[in-house]
């Protein structure tokens, strides 16, 4: 039997900086961008801190790539997940709240929760949380005909009250699922606050 092919030096580039990628944001997930540091991020992908400084010079820029690539994946499987959507109306209207959801219950939500928090102190962290922001926002705003909503009912942003309401009862929702303290067993509210959500957009 034959030896598998070496990998070309590319590759193995880009293995090392997908690593960095992933463990970068489990280490903002667990530990907050402060405790986000360049070695245990280092250790968390087993590299050494020299291949972390090599692929990014800074931290903030190895953390804004990182998110940069969270909100890639996503936006490909919520596209994906779009072809897949039901014809009914109710049907259509439950499918596309689970997406919404499945955004906000998600680590997406949560690390740009930590590093919002963050950029309120950091300048530059902030500047590239910005941009991102406004992709996502773009994005779920995408999802408004899905919904039997109409863009053009709403303000210069182009959004329907209707699903301001509905992403604000999301950001709320999700704030307690990811913070809030709990013991024992969570008993899961998203169920009862779709059904809710139905009802209002569907009246």
């Amino acid at each position: 039997m034959s030896a598998p092919p070496r990998r070309t030096q590319d590759q193995r580039r880009a293995e090392t900086r997908r690593r960095l990628l992933d463990a970068t944001i489990e280490c903002v997930a667990e530990l907050g961008y402060s405790g986000a540091t360049t070695r245990r991020i280092a250790e968390r992908a087993e590299v050494s801190v020299g291949a972390v400084t090599h692929h990014f010079q800074y931290r903030v820029d190895l953390v804004a790539a990182a998110v940069e690539e969270l909100v890639r994946r996503r936006l490909v499987a919520l596209r994906a997940a779009l072809d897949g959507l039901p014809d009914d109306r109710a049907e259509r209207v439950r499918a596309t709240l689970d997406l919404l959801w499945g955004d906000f219950s998600g680590p997406l939500f949560t690390v740009m929760v930590k590093l919002w928090i963050a950029a309120g102190d950091e300048e530059e962290l902030y500047a590239r949380m910005v941009p991102l922001e406004r992709l996502l926002a773009r994005a779920a705003a995408k999802l408004q005909p899905e919904l039997e909503l109409d863009p053009s009912e709403g303000d210069g942003m182009r959004v329907n009250p209707r699903f301001a309401v509905v992403v604000s009862t999301l950001r709320g929702l999700a704030l307690s699922h990811a913070f809030e303290p709990r013991d024992g067993a969570v008993r899961d509210l998203w169920p009862a606050h779709r059904d809710e959500l139905e009802r209002y957009l569907l009246s």
